[in-house]
């Protein structure tokens, strides 16, 4: 329900942004980007919650897949910037060194916040091109691809490595 009301909200801001500025203009670039990123951390948990366990039980993503997109480039961007440091440090008990402590419901509800926030750029941009916004539309997909499409796909490869630990087990 949260998020819903949370799309809802961003749709009607995006709409006066849209109206007062265009779609073409700095302030429906910037709207998007930072309602992407601030509503995804509450989107994703309640998305989370409401995604049925199948759909996580299927979503995997392989070594070899993850290296032929560039995960693993991604992920070692984010670790010598001190992200990845940092979301550790978030997750209570969790440590780099160690998966066994590292609760799945984090990545998942990342993975559906992100994914959230892809479909809030996607549909942005389609918007942004179908009223002559062209570069809006290109800096949209460009952050979305690299602030929201990377972290989903690093999440799932994160998911597929928990599953793949407790098999072994």
């Amino acid at each position: 329900m949260f998020a819903l009301i949370l799309t809802v909200a961003a749709s009607f801001g995006l709409i006066i942004v849209a109206d007062e500025a265009g779609t073409d203009s700095v302030a429906f670039v910037i709207t998007t980007v930072l309602m992407g990123f601030g509503f995804a951390l509450f989107v994703g948990n309640s998305l989370e919650h409401h995604l049925p366990r199948v759909l996580w039980n299927h979503l995997s993503l392989s070594r070899d897949a993850s290296r032929k997109w560039g995960v693993h480039i991604f992920n070692g961007a984010l670790s010598r910037i001190g992200w990845n440091k940092l979301i550790f440090a978030m997750r209570e008990g969790s440590s780099v060194e160690s998966t066994k402590s590292w609760d799945p419901r984090h990545m998942r509800a990342a993975a559906a916040g992100h994914g959230w926030a892809i479909v809030l750029h996607s549909t942005s941009s389609v918007w942004a091109v179908a009223t002559g916004g062209w570069i809006s539309s290109v800096i949209l997909i460009v952050v979305g691809v690299f602030g929201h499409l990377y972290p989903v796909l690093l999440q799932i490869r994160v998911l597929t490595t928990l599953k793949e630990a407790e098999r072994r087990l």
